[in-house]
C-alpha cells in the first residue's frame, strides 16, 4: 500500500469510480443525454471500461486537494473552492472528447463551447461531493468509512447530474 495513510485512504475513489458507472447509465439509456461512440473494447453497463479509472483519479485528485485546503481554510470554504475548480478543470477535459468523437451530449441549449452548462454545473457538485465525503469522513486507516464515502460520494455524482440536467437540459 501507499506509504501515505492520507493517499491510501483515499482509495475510496475506486468505490465512487465503480458506482458512477449507475450516473452514466441514467444518463445514456434513461434520459439520452450521453452518446459514447467508442467503449475501447469492454462496455461497463453504458460506459466504456476507462470511467471508473477516471472517476477514481479524479476522486484522488481532489479529495487530495480537499484535504490539504482544509489545514488552512474551515470545511466549507475548502469544499467551495473545490467545486468551483470542478467547474473549470474536469469540463476542459470535455472539450477533447469533441475532436476525439469520443462522447457527446444530445442537448443542445445553454452550450459553453462543446460542452453542456448542466455538465459544468454538475462536475462542480461531484466535487463538492468528493471534497464533503473526504472532509467528514476522512479518518486514517478507517477503511469501512472509506467505502462508505465512496458510496455516498457517487449518489452525489448521481444526484448533481439529475438535478442539473432536469433544470437545465
Amino acid at each position: 500500500m501507499s506509504g501515505s495513510q492520507r493517499l491510501a485512504w483515499l482509495l475510496f475513489g475506486l468505490v465512487a469510480g465503480l458506482l458512477e458507472l449507475w450516473a452514466d447509465w441514467i444518463h445514456v439509456e434513461h434520459f439520452g443525454s450521453l452518446v459514447y461512440t467508442d467503449y475501447f473494447g469492454v462496455r461497463l453497463l453504458s460506459s466504456p471500461v476507462y470511467m471508473p479509472v477516471g472517476w477514481w483519479l479524479t476522486c484522488v485528485q481532489f479529495g487530495y486537494i480537499a484535504l490539504r485546503l482544509s489545514e488552512r481554510w474551515g470545511q466549507w470554504k475548502t469544499a467551495g473552492l473545490v467545486a468551483l475548480l470542478g467547474m473549470g478543470l474536469p469540463p476542459w477535459y470535455e472539450e477533447f472528447a469533441a475532436p476525439a468523437r469520443a462522447w457527446y451530449y444530445t442537448t443542445s441549449r445553454l452550450m459553453l463551447s462543446n460542452t453542456p452548462v448542466w455538465i459544468i454545473l454538475t462536475y462542480g457538485g461531484c466535487m463538492f461531493g468528493i471534497a464533503m465525503m473526504v472532509l467528514v469522513n476522512y479518518h486514517a486507516k478507517a477503511w469501512a468509512k472509506a467505502v462508505a464515502a465512496g458510496w455516498f460520494t457517487a449518489a452525489s455524482f448521481m444526484l448533481s447530474g439529475v438535478f442539473w440536467y432536469s433544470l437545465l437540459g
